[in-house]
């Protein structure tokens, strides 16, 4: 490098440290999208740009060196320092817009303070436009999470549109929690002046590009939020302890989930890896990508790999596993207060490098929030736990009866670390109740009308009644979600007919759009749609290895989005192979069958497929309960947390059908012997709640 280019760089760096506004005089960057041959294509400068970027402003140095390209920000706090830091590493910014929130009070409804937040984004717009290190603007964080009020929709089309005028040079987007329908309409409705949109998912990022055909969306779009399956995705303790992934699982998954999503669709211009920090989330190390000390743990290692293509030089330790007391966190460890236990780690150095270990033992978070709101750290406890080697410890349990959470931390001397933890309960009996860290349930005496409200008598021959049941047809969502093998037909007489005072669904071994089965499927949707009330049918089951019937319920609106966030009430289900066994259950965010924590009772009845039986559930705002033949084998209490726990605040309506095959009901393959296989239902009756006093 020749003299006067030296002394050129030395006087631009002076400048942009003695005064960081002189980053303006390059003036904006124009960013644009363009639609290419197999999707879109972002160019900034007229240059191709692929968004290798990561949500927080710390290690901007760092995040640089693994071969990163952006941040991004929740709002304008400390904006231009952190614009200026981003411009002198040659880094972009999604600035993001602090727009309230539903679930935190604000009123969409209140015109004065919607246009309040307005003037206070304009002036943040004016004040930060024309900085060349930004890239995007970001409205608001997850405003679809806990909010009823479509309105949030035309606030956010104004700031947009606002936006927009001011600013032609850079694009503009909100977060959004998840993928749902719901909002997508609203947002291709309502909001024309987004650019594109922006998705924020955890355990679901393999999906995604799926989920976003799916809905219709047709444009491009990023994900600003990704990472770790999150702590409502995965398995919970008894006493509702989230088990954490380890160091070395969370690099596998953020590694195999981002190939398989943003590193393959041609309509995703890019992400932004969570978290380029450390943040308290149920855990200090859930989130972060950093310990509280700075150390990087093995994900680091994996976006380096991401974003470079190559693999550090050094790279950090890999924890196989962690043990108390010879158990791993999925055998939901119990201890006894005040006794001894050995505690084992298993770790190795990819690189020979001497590995020190170090641990802590913390109360169970109890300070549990939503939507990344701060939540504190819990409180630490020394001097129950005594190192034995690396790999070895000696861990007197509290004394208190209660939840705690054990800490491993295993660093190599390079600021690379290895983490994971283990949760456990200390109880004086071999299986506590846990009811000390459940919501007191004081359920008040409900009852419900004698009266029938809506109901279907079968008392008719034919087709089942139009004006209460419509049709689920052909064979969606990979066999209904479920991997099935029939294809459900419209009001055909050879799979649903009334006659002899009873609905017959009957599946077909025949060949119809590529399945080998026929059968059909009934719904109530916007025909007859409940919230609360007594649900009865009187059913015949039929047999057969491969069939899977079910009485059913799902929500109308999909108030908090796609399956199972919006919850599932499943009043019959039996599958042929178990003859005789029936089961009741329901399906949550927090619980349901894809990550084995559903509820769920079974009973074996006598002649489940000779004899009809009568199966109901009685639904409060306070529990679910499960009858069959008006014995009680079933009970779900609203725990009075989220939506996650409890979705059953809104309308519901019946599905009838009878399934081929499946994950479940083809478990142990199909008897073809049995088809013609027919479920037939006497009646289905719905009883008003009648005190909601």
């Amino acid at each position: 490098m020749n003299l006067p280019k030296i002394l050129v760089l030395i006087i631009l760096n002076t400048l942009l440290l003695v005064h960081p506004n002189f980053a303006y005089a390059q003036g904006p960057i124009p960013v644009e999208i363009v639609k290419t041959a197999t999707g879109y294509e972002l160019l900034r400068g007229g240059k191709p740009y692929f968004i290798k970027g990561a949500g927080g402003s710390n290690y901007m140095d760092k995040l640089k060196n693994y071969g990163g390209n952006s941040i991004r920000t929740w709002s304008t706090n400390d904006a231009q320092r952190i614009l200026d830091e981003a411009h002198r590493l040659g880094l972009t910014v999604t600035m993001g817009l602090a727009v309230a929130t539903e679930r935190h009070g604000f009123d969409y409804n209140d015109k004065a303070a919607i246009a309040k937040q307005l003037d206070r984004l304009r002036k943040e717009i004016q004040q930060f436009k024309d900085h060349p290190a930004l890239l995007a603007w970001g409205i608001g964080n997850e405003l679809n999470l806990h909010y009823s009020n479509p309105k949030v929709w035309d606030a956010v089309e104004e700031i947009a549109s606002m936006i927009q005028e001011l600013d032609p040079n850079h694009l503009v987007t909100t977060m959004l929690a998840g993928i749902n329908q719901k909002e997508v309409d609203l947002i291709k409705a309502k909001c024309p002046s987004l650019d594109l949109i922006a998705v924020q998912v955890y355990g679901g990022l393999a999906s995604v590009p799926e989920q976003i055909r799916s809905t219709g969306w047709d444009k491009a779009y990023i994900v600003t939020e990704w990472g770790p399956t999150g702590h409502w995705e995965g398995p919970q303790t008894p006493w509702h302890a989230s088990i954490e992934e380890t160091s070395k699982e969370k690099a596998a998954v953020y590694k195999s989930r981002y190939e398989a999503s943003i590193g393959l669709d041609k309509s995703c211009l890019g992400s932004y890896v969570f978290l380029w920090g450390q943040k308290q989330e149920r855990t200090p190390t859930w989130y972060g990508l950093f310990t509280e000390a700075g150390e990087e743990n093995e994900v680091v290692d994996v976006m380096h790999y991401l974003w470079k293509g190559k693999w550090p030089k050094n790279r950090a330790p890999r924890l196989d596993s962690l043990l108390l007391n010879g158990k791993k966190a999925l055998d939901f460890v119990y201890l006894k207060p005040a006794q001894r236990y050995d505690v084992a780690v298993f770790v190795t150095d990819p690189d020979k490098d001497k590995l020190s270990v170090r641990w802590e033992i913390l109360h169970e978070s109890t300070d549990l929030k939503e939507g990344g709101d701060r939540e504190s750290r819990p409180r630490a406890i020394d001097g129950l736990l005594t190192a034995e080697s690396l790999e070895k410890a000696l861990l007197v349990a509290p004394e208190q009866e209660g939840a705690y959470r054990l800490f491993v931390y295993v660093t190599d001397g390079y600021n690379h670390v290895a983490t994971a933890n283990i949760p456990f309960f200390v109880s004086v009996t071999e299986k506590p109740s846990h009811k000390a860290l459940q919501p007191a349930h004081a359920h008040k005496s409900y009852q419900f009308s004698e009266k029938v409200s809506w109901s279907d008598e079968f008392d008719y021959n034919g087709l089942p009644d139009s004006t209460k049941w419509s049709y689920d047809v052909g064979s969606k969502h990979n066999g209904w979600g479920n991997n099935e093998l029939q294809y459900y037909t419209e009001a055909d007489l050879k799979n649903v007919s009334v006659n002899n005072s009873t609905l017959k669904i009957t599946a077909l071994k025949e060949k119809k759009q590529g399945m080998d089965y026929t059968s059909a499927r009934l719904i109530s949707k916007h025909k007859g749609d409940f919230l609360y009330g007594r649900f009865e049918a009187r059913a015949k089951v039929p047999r057969g290895r491969g069939t899977w019937p079910a009485i059913w319920m799902l929500p109308t609106e999909w108030k908090y989005g796609g399956w199972p966030n919006s919850g599932e009430i499943d009043i019959l289900e039996h599958v042929g192979y178990d003859q005789d066994v029936v089961h009741i259950s329901v399906h949550t965010k927090a619980y349901h069958h894809s990550i084995h924590t559903q509820k769920t009772a079974t009973k074996k009845i006598d002649a489940a497929s000779d004899d009809f039986h009568l199966y109901r559930i009685d639904w409060t705002p306070d529990y679910i309960k499960g009858f069959v033949d008006d014995i009680e084998i079933f009970h779900f209490s609203n725990e009075n947390k989220t939506y996650e726990e409890w979705p059953f605040d809104q309308k519901f309506h019946w599905l009838l059908n009878l399934a081929v095959g499946g994950f479940w009901g083809g478990q142990k393959g199909i008897d073809d012997s049995a088809f013609p296989a027919v479920m037939e239902i006497d009646y289905v009756r719905v009883y008003d709640l009648a005190d909601l006093d």
